[in-house]
């Protein structure tokens, strides 16, 4: 086995040197999951900072740029929109959603 893990290069997880603890930094292109969704959601932040606040203000009301189908909030106000983001940040079953709603809260913040 050890010659076998020599070839390939990786590291058996039976040596007192192996660490997997690593953290797993999100790429673009891959799929969010629990060891990287903090990483997902700084990248995500960052664009949406970069982009600003005027970016989600359309025909005069705040929208969810991860809505599409249905604009949310119907009334555009600021404060629904981060109550919105900041409930399916918390109780959505998808963690692509939850994570995506999680950054547009952090990025957003208060006013």
């Amino acid at each position: 086995m050890k010659r076998k893990l020599a070839k390939t290069g990786f590291k058996s997880p039976y040596d007192s040197g192996y660490d997997d603890d690593d953290v797993y930094a999100y790429n673009s292109g891959d799929d969010v999951e629990d060891d990287n969704k903090q990483t997902f959601i700084e990248k995500e932040a960052h664009k949406i900072r970069e982009k600003g606040k005027a970016a989600y203000f359309k025909r005069g009301k705040f929208i969810c740029p991860y809505c599409t189908t249905k604009p949310k909030p119907k009334d555009g106000l600021y404060e629904h929109l981060m109550s919105h983001a900041r409930g399916l940040s918390t109780s959505v079953d998808d963690i692509k959603i939850r994570v995506e709603h999680a950054a547009l809260l952090k990025a957003l913040g208060p006013i």
